[in-house]
C-alpha cells in the first residue's frame, strides 16, 4: 500500500487533459518523497569539500572573465582567485569556494553559474541538481519535517531554471547537521518530486470497447475490459485511477522507489529509464537492459521509429543536439509519460507531463528532438 511517505497532494488543483482514445483523463498535482526507511543515517557523508571544474579554460583571466560575466563580485572573485589552480588532467583550473562566498550569492547569480558549471559532468553537484517543480521556495519544502534553521539554509541556496528549483549544494547545509535523523529528514526533502496522480472517467458502456483496446496493448484486452465494464455498468462517472490499467511492470512500481538487494550491487547499473522503458510490458524484468548497449541494440533491433499516433507503451527519447539519447521514457496517453528520472535508489517512478520532462532535463539539452518508438511485435 502507498503511504504518506510516498505520495500527498501537492497545492495544484485538477484538471483535464485532452480526449482522445484513451478516453478522458484528468490529472491531480502530487508529491512524492522516499520513506525515511530508504535513506542512509549516514547519508551525505562522503561529501567532500566543494570545488568548480573549469575544463578547457586558457588562463586564470579566462575563469575571472566567465565569474564577471554571470554576475560574482569584483570582492568574491578577488576571493575565489586566491584559491585558483591549475589541473592537467582537465587542460583547465579548479576553484575551491570558500562556504561563505557560495552562500552569498543571489538566487540569480547562482542561477547563471551553476547552470554553466553543470554543462560539464566534472561539477557533479551542478550537473545532477535536486530538482523541485515548483513556483516558489516555499512551495518545494512544504509539509517537510526539516528544521526551520535547515529550511532557511535551504530556501537561500535553491535557484530557478525555467519552472523548477535546483538545489545543488548539500555539503554547505550539512556540514552544520550532525543529528542523523536531521540528515535523514533533508535526503528527503530533497529527493521528493512532484508527479501526476491520473484518473479515467468512463461516461457509458459505449466507450468500454475503445478504451479496452487502447488501455489493452500488449495482450491485455481480456484483463482491463471487465473492469472498464463494471464501472460503466454500476457507476458511470467515478474516476478509475489508471494504475488498475497498466501492465504489472508499471503498476507494481509507479509512485514506488526501488528496493535494492545485495543481488542489485553485482549488477552493471541500478533501475534506471532505459531498463524501465524497455521493461514496461514485461511480466518479469530483464536485468540485461541494465547494461546500456544490450539496452540500446534492443531498441535498435525490436522497435519502429514512428512519427504520429502514439500509443500506450511507445517509448518516447530524448535526443540531444549532438544526436545522442539522453533519457527514455514511456508514453502514456495525452501528453503524459511513465518515466524515472534517474539511477538513484531514491529516485521514484512517476507520471509526468512531457513539457514538464523536457523542462527536467533542460541541462542536457535545451531543444532535445522527441523521437518516438514502437515494439515491433504490437
Amino acid at each position: 500500500p502507498r503511504t504518506a511517505d510516498e505520495a500527498h497532494p501537492s497545492a495544484g488543483p485538477a484538471s483535464h487533459g485532452g480526449h482522445g482514445a484513451w478516453g478522458q483523463l484528468t490529472r491531480t498535482p502530487i508529491v512524492v518523497s522516499p520513506p525515511l526507511e530508504f535513506v542512509s543515517p549516514e547519508w551525505g557523508r562522503e561529501l567532500g569539500q566543494d570545488e568548480w571544474f573549469f575544463p578547457a579554460a586558457m588562463s586564470p583571466q579566462d575563469v575571472d572573465a566567465f565569474l564577471s560575466a554571470v554576475g560574482v563580485t569584483a570582492e568574491h572573485r578577488d576571493r575565489l582567485r586566491r584559491t585558483i589552480r591549475p589541473e592537467p588532467r582537465i587542460r583547465g583550473f579548479v576553484i575551491t569556494p570558500e562556504a561563505d562566498v557560495v552562500r552569498a550569492l543571489s538566487p540569480e547569480v547562482r542561477a547563471k553559474l551553476y547552470l554553466q558549471l553543470g554543462k560539464t559532468t566534472l561539477n557533479f553537484d551542478q550537473a545532477n541538481p535536486f530538482r523541485f517543480y515548483a513556483s516558489s521556495p516555499g512551495d518545494s519544502l512544504n509539509g517537510s519535517l526539516i528544521s526551520d534553521t535547515t529550511r532557511r539554509e535551504l530556501e537561500s541556496l535553491l535557484y530557478r531554471d525555467g519552472p523548477y528549483l535546483h538545489f545543488a549544494d548539500p555539503e554547505l547545509v550539512l556540514a552544520g547537521v550532525s543529528d542523523p535523523s536531521e540528515r535523514q529528514r533533508i535526503a528527503k526533502v530533497l529527493a521528493r518530486q512532484s508527479a501526476l496522480l491520473v484518473t479515467l472517467t468512463v461516461h457509458e458502456s459505449s466507450e468500454v470497447a475503445g478504451l479496452a483496446e487502447y488501455w489493452g496493448r500488449g495482450g491485455r484486452r481480456t484483463d482491463v475490459r471487465p473492469l472498464l465494464e463494471s464501472l460503466a455498468a454500476t457507476n458511470p462517472e467515478q474516476p478509475l485511477d489508471i494504475v488498475h490499467l497498466l501492465p504489472s511492470f508499471a503498476r507494481d512500481r509507479l509512485y514506488r522507489f526501488p528496493r535494492p538487494s545485495t543481488s542489485d550491487y553485482d549488477k552493471p547499473l541500478l533501475a534506471n529509464c532505459l531498463w524501465t522503458s524497455l521493461n514496461f510490458f514485461a511480466v518479469e524484468p530483464n536485468d540485461r537492459y541494465l547494461d546500456v548497449n544490450v539496452a540500446l541494440e534492443a531498441l535498435r533491433n525490436h522497435y519502429t521509429v514512428i512519427q504520429s499516433n502514439y500509443q500506450l507503451g511507445d517509448i518516447l527519447g530524448m535526443v540531444d543536439e549532438e544526436g545522442n539519447l539522453f533519457h527514455p521514457a514511456v508514453y502514456l496517453a495525452d501528453d503524459l509519460v511513465f518515466t524515472k528520472n534517474g539511477t538513484s535508489p531514491i529516485a521514484p517512478w512517476t507520471i509526468m507531463p512531457i513539457q514538464h520532462l523536457r523542462d527536467y532535463y533542460r541541462l542536457q539539452s535545451e531543444n532535445p528532438r522527441l523521437i518516438y518508438h514502437r515494439r515491433n511485435d504490437m
